[in-house]
């Protein structure tokens, strides 16, 4: 079936975090590549006035339908009896999960069981897997081999066509080539201000050293080790701790980021970032922090740390830990030990300059690898064969 000859029914029921964005980027690379496409989404007063703001033009160019009823329900009930209705409502040939995550759990636990999803659903999902933990070589626990079970069910009856992974390190040990397919977590923007305009432009003085920390600030990102890390250090410091995006109601959290603030050591977007904050935010900041805490997966803020030439510093465990080594990126610490991000924090600042440089030439090479552009030849190469995946159990 040609591009011209498929329509692609997108499943979105979320638009928090990296949501938004991903919506428009597949949106756009579907249709660049001459597929139809309808959205599927929430479209209730609110999500969806963000979802056209963020789709700007795009909105004229796709059909919606709406995944909740007039109760203001999931269609049928649930996420998966939506999304099949929805794509009968559209007459759509295959669905495309932009985060498959969103039904991954319920729906391989009753697989398990023999309880499979509406039978229009059979061999037409597509979508994006951000944490196939079972499918890890590490341990599994009892509820992620409940879900093995269930996933190796659905995949010996042909229910998957094309799942996307983001590790290319779990990618490269499973051995069915036509099921699964590697995706880069893409970046966009420019990144071209100098910090002097950047942190000008933020309010922020050109004498201190700044921390970024981007993206939601819950204790999952390890927000509260970067505040405590922050803490630790004498008042008088030149540090100041930039976070970007809605805070955590954690109450650690919010007093910890209210003495730093106190002390001139912190600001704060508390807010939904916009691209033209983003932008400010990476141009102005010196390192960017991921402590993230028991964090399976990828991380898009490595990819735009990377495409502003920023260095990285990381808790050593999963995947971040391992680009931010074997790429070069910058440096890790101890996992959810603020202590030693301190540490760290301290020896990074104190790197000469030609260290830097080299630091800054690899985060750029490896941004090359997660650009716009890879990402779209990745979405849309798997579409472009005929290859079935293989009438087996996923490869494991």
């Amino acid at each position: 079936m040609t591009p011209e000859a498929t329509h692609i029914l997108l499943f979105e029921p979320r638009l928090g975090g990296h949501h938004l964005s991903w919506l428009q980027y597949i949106t756009e690379d579907f249709l660049s590549a001459g597929f139809r496409v309808t959205l599927a989404v929430d479209d209730r007063p609110g999500p969806i006035d963000k979802i056209r703001n963020q789709l700007d033009q795009l909105v004229d160019a796709v059909p919606i339908v709406s995944l909740f009823d007039a109760s203001d329900r999931f269609r049928g009930g649930g996420k998966l009896s939506a999304l099949a209705a929805c794509m009968e409502e559209a007459g759509a040939d295959e669905a495309f999960l932009n985060n498959f995550d969103e039904v991954a759990s319920g729906c391989l636990r009753r697989a398990a069981i023999g309880l499979e999803p509406p039978s229009g659903l059979q061999g037409r999902i597509n979508g994006v897997y951000f944490r196939p933990r079972f499918l890890a070589p590490t341990g599994v626990s009892p509820g992620n081999f409940l879900k093995r079970i269930g996933f190796r069910r659905l995949c010996r009856a042909g229910w998957f066509k094309r799942l996307y992974l983001l590790d290319e390190y779990l990618y490269a040990g499973l051995t069915d080539s036509a099921l699964y397919h590697f995706l880069p977590d893409p970046w966009s923007g420019r990144f071209d201000l100098t910090a002097s305009d950047a942190r000008g432009a933020l309010g922020i003085s050109e004498d201190v050293r700044v921390f970024l920390h981007y993206g939601i600030g819950d204790r999952r990102k390890g927000l509260y080790l970067a505040i405590q890390a922050m803490l630790s250090g004498p008042e008088e410091r030149r540090w100041l701790l930039l976070c970007a995006g809605e805070l955590d109601k954690d109450s650690a959290i919010q007093n910890g980021m209210a003495e730093l603030q106190q002390r001139g050591q912190a600001k704060v977007l508390n807010h939904y970032v916009s691209d033209d904050e983003e932008r400010l935010c990476f141009c102005a900041s010196d390192v960017v922090l991921l402590p993230y805490v028991r964090h399976f997966g990828s991380s898009g803020v490595l990819s735009l740390a990377a495409a502003a030439g920023k260095i990285i510093i990381a808790s050593d465990e999963g995947l971040v830990a391992r680009r931010v080594l074997d790429h070069r990126l910058g440096q890790v610490f101890t996992s959810g030990n603020a202590a030693a991000l301190s540490t760290k924090m301290v020896e990074t600042l104190s790197l000469p300059s030609p260290v830097l440089d080299r630091y800054r030439q690899a985060a750029l090479t490896y941004a090359d690898g997660c650009s716009r552009e890879a990402f779209r030849n990745a979405l849309l190469t798997p579409f472009m064969k005929t290859e079935r995946p293989n009438a087996g159990a996923g490869g494991i």
